[in-house]
Order: C-alpha cells, then sequence, then structure tokens
C-alpha cells in the first residue's frame, strides 16, 4: 500500500488540532478537558458522498449533513437544550433520506426524606421520543412515530435501518397493548406490523433477512432482565438467559447480541459462556439455541465489541480493551487497511472504525489517545489518503498535553498488576524521578481504566504533576474472577491494591515519598476516603469526590427505597432491587457485617484520619447521596478535626447537567488542595523540582 497521506480539511465544521512547539512557563487551559465532546454521532452515507453528525453547543443540538466533495455543512435540524431537546440515533436510510431521533426528557422529582436530604432532587427523566425522516437538504421531513396517543415514559427507538431496503426501516414502539417492531416507510411513514411484544418488551435483535430472532424483556418488576430466542419459522419465543439482582448489575457481557451473522437465524453475540472466565465474540444460532462458531476469545481480557460491514453482511474485526483498544482482523481485505490506517496514525491513540461506504472505499475513523482529544478521520482507499476532518476540541496544543505510559508492578500478595501513568508536559519517562504524584483509583467499582481522554488525569498532569490510574481487582473487563475478587474486598485487599500502587511509584523513583496525594469519584471517592485513616504513611492528602463514607448507613438507604433506583432500572428500590443486592454482593450484608463494615468506613474511623481532606458533592446525587459526605463532616468535627465540604449545588452523580462547570470546579478545587499540601506541580518547561 502506498504511503497515507495526511490534509487537513479547510472546511467551516472541521477544527485543526495545531502541534505547535510548547511554549516556556505555557500550561494547557482546563478549558479542553471539560464538558462533552462537541460532536457525537456521525455516520456515513451508503454511497460515501456525504456525512451527518450532530453538533452540540451552548444552545443545544444541531444536525449537520456534510457534502464531503465541497466540504460544506448544513444545518438541517436543531434541537434546543432550554426546550430539553436532544437528538440521537442519527442513520441514513439510503444516499437521499437520513433518519434521526428527537428526544424529550422531563425532569422527574421527588421529596427525599429529611434523614437524608430536606430538598427537592433529581430523580431522572420522562422521555418522549419521536421519530423523523428527512431529505439530505432537511426538506420533505416525515414524522415516522408519534407518541402523543401515550403517556409519559415513551422511548422508541431504530432496531434496523434494512441496508438492502433504501425506503424502509425497522422501529419498536410503544403501544397501549406492549411494545410492536414495525417496518416503517421513510418515504411515506405507512407502516406495517412485524411483530407483537409484551408490556415489558424494549429490544429486538433481527436477522441478517431482517428476521427478528432474540428479543429482551425486563423481568421481575424492573429488577433484571431475560433474553428470549425464536428462530426463522418458529412459532414461539424460548428464553435463553436471565440477569436479575446483582446479576443484572454486575459487569458484561455476559450475554450482548452486537449484530446479524451471515446465515439466517444466527447472530453475533459476545458472552460468557459456561466455564469461561473471560467474554468471547460467537456466532449463535436462535433456531437451536446453540454457540456454532467461536470467533474470539482472549484469556486476559473481555471481548467487547466487533466490527461488522452490514451491507455486505461481513464480520470484520473483533475488538477489546487490552492496554489499548485493540482489534484483530476477521476479513483479509480489512486486515490490508487497518494495518496501513494503524501505522499512519501511530500506536499512541485509540482507533475506531466509525462506519463505510457500502463499496467499502470509504471510511470514517475515530481516533482519541492522551493527546489527542478527539479526532474524525476520512479514509479513501482508492486516493490512499487519510484526512483529518473534525476535532472535538479547537485550538489543542499537543504540545501542553501529558503523557500516558503503562506502568507494571507486583501486589504485596504476589498479584501481577498494572495501571497507566501520565507524566507532565516536557517529561520524558526516562526523566520521570521524583515527581509529585495524584493517585486517581476509578470509579464502579466494576469500571476500568482505559487508554486516552480523560479529565481528571488530563487536567492534574498537564499542569505538572504525575499521575496514576490504578486497574485494581474488582474491576471490569479481566475476566469475571478478577471482578469476584474484590466482592466483601471494599476497604481490603481492593485498597491495598492501590497502596500498593502507590508504594511500587515511590520504591522505583517515579514519586517524591513526601509529594504524594490521593483523589477520586464515586467508588474512587471511596477508596479517597479510606486512604485518609487506612493509608496516612503513604499519602500526604486525600480529595474525595462523590464517596460513600459509611458503608452501613449507605446500605441502609438503598434498602429504604429511597434511591428509587430510576438511574440503575432496579425497579423501585429496597431489599429486592438490583442495586441492594449488588451492594450486599459486593460489600457486605449489613445485617452480619456490621463491625467489619464500620471497620472500613471512613466515617466510623475519623480520629484515625492522619491527613488534609477535601470533600466534593453534587447536591443532587441519587446514586450516592451527599449525605455519605455530610456524614463524614460531622464525623470529623466530632473528631476535632478540619474538614471541607464543596458542594455542587444542582449537579448528579455524573456532573450532569452542567458537566463542564462542575468539572471546572472539582479540577481547580483539587489543584488548589494539592498546591497547598504537596507544593506545585513541575514546571511546564518539564523536570522535577528540586
Amino acid at each position: 500500500m502506498q504511503r497515507i497521506l495526511f490534509a487537513l480539511l479547510a472546511a467551516a465544521f472541521a477544527f485543526a488540532a495545531p502541534a505547535g512547539a510548547q511554549q516556556q512557563g505555557a500550561r494547557a487551559p482546563l478549558d479542553w478537558f471539560l464538558g462533552y465532546d462537541q460532536f457525537r454521532g456521525a455516520t456515513l452515507s451508503p454511497d460515501g458522498n456525504h456525512l451527518a453528525v450532530i453538533r452540540r453547543d451552548d444552545v443545544g443540538d444541531t444536525l449537520l449533513v456534510v457534502n464531503m466533495q465541497t466540504r460544506q455543512p448544513a444545518a438541517i435540524q436543531r434541537a434546543r437544550a432550554d426546550q430539553s431537546l436532544e437528538l440521537s440515533q442519527v442513520g441514513f436510510a439510503s444516499n437521499s433520506r437520513i433518519v434521526f431521533r428527537l428526544i424529550q426528557r422531563n425532569r422527574v422529582v421527588y421529596n427525599a426524606s429529611a434523614s437524608i436530604r430536606n430538598r427537592r432532587v433529581d430523580d431522572g427523566f420522562e422521555t418522549n421520543t419521536r421519530i423523523y425522516a428527512t431529505n439530505l437538504d432537511g426538506s420533505n421531513t416525515t414524522q415516522l412515530y408519534d407518541p402523543s396517543a401515550l403517556s409519559q415514559y415513551i422511548d422508541a427507538g431504530i432496531i434496523s435501518d434494512l441496508p438492502r431496503d433504501d425506503d424502509n426501516i425497522l422501529l419498536i414502539v410503544p403501544t397501549q397493548g406492549g411494545a410492536e417492531l414495525r417496518k416503517v416507510n421513510v418515504n411515506t411513514a405507512a407502516w406495517e406490523r412485524v411483530e407483537n411484544g409484551t408490556l415489558f418488551t424494549f429490544n429486538w435483535i433481527v436477522d441478517v433477512n431482517g428476521t427478528p430472532v432474540l428479543r429482551q424483556d425486563s423481568v421481575q418488576n424492573g429488577r433484571g432482565y431475560s433474553w428470549l430466542r425464536r428462530g426463522p419459522g418458529q412459532r414461539s419465543w424460548t428464553e435463553i438467559a436471565r440477569f436479575s439482582g446483582a446479576a443484572a448489575a454486575n459487569s458484561g457481557p455476559d450475554f450482548q447480541p452486537v449484530g446479524a451473522a451471515t446465515q439466517p437465524g444466527q447472530v453475533f453475540v459476545l458472552a460468557r459462556r459456561e466455564g469461561q472466565d473471560t467474554s468471547g465474540l460467537y456466532v449463535y444460532d436462535a433456531a437451536s439455541g446453540q454457540y456454532t462458531e467461536t470467533i474470539q476469545t482472549n484469556p486476559q481480557f473481555d471481548i467487547t465489541d466487533a466490527e461488522l460491514d452490514t451491507a455486505n453482511n461481513v464480520l470484520q474485526a473483533a475488538c477489546w480493551w487490552a492496554y489499548r483498544w485493540t482489534c484483530e482482523a476477521k476479513d483479509p481485505a480489512f486486515a490490508d487497511r487497518w494495518t496501513a490506517i494503524n501505522q499512519a496514525l501511530g500506536d499512541q491513540v485509540n482507533i475506531r472504525l466509525i462506519d463505510r461506504s457500502d463499496d467499502g472505499n470509504r471510511w470514517l475513523i475515530y481516533t482519541d489517545g492522551p493527546q489527542d482529544l478527539g479526532t474524525y478521520y476520512m479514509y479513501n482507499h482508492e486516493a490512499r489518503s487519510l484526512n483529518a476532518i473534525i476535532s472535538q476540541r479547537s485550538g489543542v496544543n499537543r504540545a501542553l498535553l501529558p503523557t500516558q505510559h503503562v506502568v507494571n508492578y507486583t501486589t504485596s500478595d504476589g498479584q501481577q498488576q498494572w495501571g497507566y501513568l501520565w507524566l507532565p508536559p516536557g517529561v520524558t519517562r526516562d526523566q520521570a524521578r521524583n515527581l509529585p504524584t495524584i493517585v486517581v483509583p476509578h470509579g464502579g467499582p466494576e469500571g476500568r481504566d482505559v487508554w486516552g481522554y480523560d479529565p481528571f488525569a488530563l487536567g492534574f498532569s498537564s499542569q505538572g504533576y504525575a499521575v496514576f490510574q490504578p486497574n485494581f481487582r474488582g474491576g471490569g473487563g479481566f475476566g469475571r474472577a478478577f471482578v469476584v475478587a474484590g466482592h466483601g474486598q471494599w476497604g481490603q485487599r481492593m485498597q491495598e491494591d492501590v497502596a500498593d500502587a502507590a508504594r511500587h511509584l515511590i520504591s522505583s523513583g517515579i514519586t517524591d515519598p513526601n509529594r504524594i496525594c490521593i483523589t477520586g469519584w464515586s467508588y474512587g471517592g471511596y477508596v479517597a476516603f479510606t486512604a485518609s485513616f487506612m493509608n496516612a504513611d503513604i499519602f500526604k492528602c486525600s480529595v474525595a469526590g462523590a464517596g460513600v463514607s459509611d458503608l452501613r448507613a449507605m446500605l441502609r438507604w438503598v434498602r429504604s427505597g429511597e434511591r428509587n433506583d430510576v438511574q440503575g432500572g432496579g425497579g423501585g428500590g429496597g431489599s429486592r432491587s438490583v442495586s441492594y443486592q449488588y451492594w450486599t454482593d459486593a460489600i457486605g450484608d449489613p445485617n452480619r457485617d456490621d463491625a467489619s463494615l464500620d471497620a472500613v468506613s471512613a466515617a466510623q474511623n475519623a480520629d484515625r484520619v492522619g491527613m488534609p481532606l477535601l470533600i466534593i458533592h453534587g447536591d443532587e446525587d441519587i446514586t450516592v447521596p451527599i449525605a455519605q459526605s455530610q456524614l463524614m463532616v460531622a464525623a470529623m468535627e466530632r473528631a476535632g478535626k478540619p474538614t471541607r465540604l464543596i458542594t455542587l449545588e444542582d449537579i448528579d452523580h455524573y456532573a450532569s447537567p452542567r458537566n463542564g462547570e462542575a468539572w471546572r470546579t472539582v479540577l481547580t478545587e483539587s489543584l488548589a488542595f494539592f498546591n497547598q499540601h504537596i507544593g506545585p506541580g513541575v514546571p511546564p518547561a518539564g523536570g522535577a523540582q528540586p
């Protein structure tokens, strides 16, 4: 293959990311790492001549259609944020028609009891969804689904664009009698019923012929879900998998369809088969209920995605998170092009194939990495060109961004673990000695850290601090045994894994032992709370964000039903909710483990806190209530120890709705706290301070 050529498109919608030289004394502005991505949902027309993408700004969402010959964008649909409107699920039904969802989310609130919070709090959204088709210039707009005849919580969606049918798509729509699968004409809105579901059906998976072969239903009053199968020509549905209680909240994928396979009645699924620790990619036959082919497994990592060419019915690659985003080619034509693209873009970015033209000549690529905050590329196979067309953030100078490295270490009980080390701009891996360091454990805890964009890591490291993100046991993506190894280990082995990571940084000379702090959000906030009394021999300060300080109080709150479990799909909270069953499975039973839970709860050990502690929490958090932080403040006051709680007003667990504003507060307050207690980060020109 000829050398890939690079060219930045000089279009009104495209923002080039200059790689200019680092200025002496310059720091990256924190605004680079805040807020939502500017662009999302990009897709190509079947002939590759047009690109559709949603642009978000302070006003709301705009659907842009870009002529790829002229590079001229046209705004064809707007959704204003002040009307609670947003756009989603944009796709081309044909070269001349675009379909999209227009969603209205109405806030739902309730009065929480005074025992937790004495104020109104956000408890999720009522969703009202309309689906439209329109021409490329926004003309001849046709409404394909109108939910006005029904009440609240109406969420319709696009099941398939039927790639070999330019006139019709498949929609799942709610009705008074339950969900329906409909084939809808994108020009006339005429429709026919394909399949009846139940009041609890919320998804179908179709095969290569557009025949529904898998169905997903809610079970146990929303406390779980099930998958059912039906092969072509079969009359009844058969349940094949049920996930309820704690199992519904566990990290997957245990059974997750990803698309139609090559044969009728068959689909590609991600599944953790019996006897297998990690999830793999398989072909599943809906008629027999059997896995007929193993596509990809990995003994260390869960397989989490697949690249499917739906227009030509070809499986192109299986993908997963290793140290970076990794795809293994299954199609020779794909392998040739994928190798060339990876060679051109290098190994510092994650590369994802977002869409392709039906003839396979044009590919829409998305990249991100520690020095790439999100870029769309257009690859043209005939021209052997790779053009950067859209950047998520304008004006970013990559010379002012930190670098990311994989660091392996051994825990005190002999387990091999690893994490990501972020180094300040100007500091090479060989120069990483005696640095002020911030350890940032992830949330979940069944999440994991990945290569690339992270506002905490980028924000702290860009200001001169080394940052370390450990992938400790209990996290997801590394097989089920790694997750289960964290159950019952809050404040114990999981906490020790994080402490062991810090000890490694110190013993290896990377970190100045007198200049190391810890911070995290959600479960990471719990680790930061716990470190304040359990790891005072290592860390010099702690910032706990939206964390749990009292495990028994948290479990009582979930069990009381006050959480209402809207975000977690748990069907109303209480002792039978998904949340409570997961928490007791992962943490412990308050009816049996009171003493052990108190031993690893910061609010019960405030008298042992041995470092400065800053606490940050949103007052509309319904995942971890702000009462958890307030309990810690009260306990610290009783112990005669100073602390400070920063309340993020009208902000939930995920920093919504004002993401950028909330994270700016978190970053700036945390940085000021670190500067006060361990000194400033290394100078912008590089090198550790004496």
